[in-house]
């Protein structure tokens, strides 16, 4: 059967100026005297998609580092690909309410008093990896973009070239969190989180105990977050979505990552191929 023609809601009332697909919510209620079938696609329940982080901005520090190109790939991708959980992002609204008495029978008069926003935090959930990288890092980050433990200084301000201030940019990045619909190429909406910088490296502990199991190491970091998120945040994570290029990035398209035995593999006669070719060569003739 079709569609209804009014099943989505498109740029109107509440979502007016937004390229958000959102079900019509006159549609679909399914909790009166009876249930409406035809209207059974308005019943879709909304499923959060995970976040989609954006690198906006490195430490200005890297600028002066050795090799600044590869401290600010390793920031990036350490928000956009090895970060296996981000959590604390939040845009619910409370209201603060004072009341009075409306008669003496018990009732009463409630009066909004304020409105506050949930406070967003930031945690990266990450296994460490070989060589100990992601603290080996952070431990960087600290010391020479923030202070170090014995000289309570940026160490960066030890270098030649290091900087001549330390407000927060020197120190601190930016993302935006794009939450994504279904489809992923569009914003349902937007964080801009700024001042981000690690509050810890994680635990770093040596141990010895040959009666149990060695263990990964898995990471859980707070970082300072200050977040911003409204219409403009969200029009602009659909400026990044709409450019990144999804056509044809379909992973069972992908090539294979290897193309070819390795030389001392290949080199090596017994095996499979091997065992076909013998039988096909050791035939009493051309028979059937």
């Amino acid at each position: 059967m079709a569609r209804q023609s009014d099943i989505l809601l498109g740029a109107k009332a509440w979502n007016s100026g937004s390229s958000n697909t959102e079900l019509n919510p006159g549609l679909g209620g399914q909790f009166g005297w009876a249930t409406t079938p035809a209207e059974w696609l308005s019943a879709q329940a909304y499923v959060p998609r995970n976040l989609i982080p954006i690198v906006l901005e490195a430490p200005g520090f890297f600028s002066v580092m050795p090799d600044a190109d590869l401290w600010v790939t390793a920031w990036k991708v350490l928000f956009e690909k090895h970060a296996r959980t981000i959590e604390g992002l939040k845009a619910g609204l409370t209201v603060d309410v004072a009341e009075h008495a409306f008669g003496g029978a018990g009732e009463m008069f409630q009066e909004f008093v304020d409105v506050k926003r949930d406070r967003s935090t930031l945690t990266l959930g990450l296994v460490d990896k070989y060589g100990n990288v992601w603290q080996q890092f952070l431990e960087k980050v600290i010391t020479y973009g923030m202070m170090h433990p014995e000289t309570k200084t940026p160490l960066s301000a030890t270098l030649s070239s290091g900087p001549t201030d330390n407000l927060a940019d020197n120190y601190g990045g930016t993302v935006a969190f794009i939450e994504p619909d279904p489809t992923g190429k569009k914003a349902i909406r937007t964080w801009i989180t700024t001042n981000i910088w690690p509050h810890t490296t994680g635990p770093i502990e040596g141990k010895m105990d040959k009666t149990s199991s060695l263990s990964i190491k898995d990471l859980s970091i707070d970082f300072s977050a200050l977040s911003f998120i409204g219409e403009g945040t969200k029009a602009f994570g659909q400026e990044l979505l709409d450019g990144i290029n999804m056509t044809w990035a379909n992973p069972q398209l992908r090539e294979s990552f290897i193309k070819s035995a390795s030389a001392d593999v290949a080199a090596v006669v017994p095996g499979y191929r091997s065992s076909v070719e013998e039988v096909g060569t050791n035939r009493v003739g051309d028979i059937i």
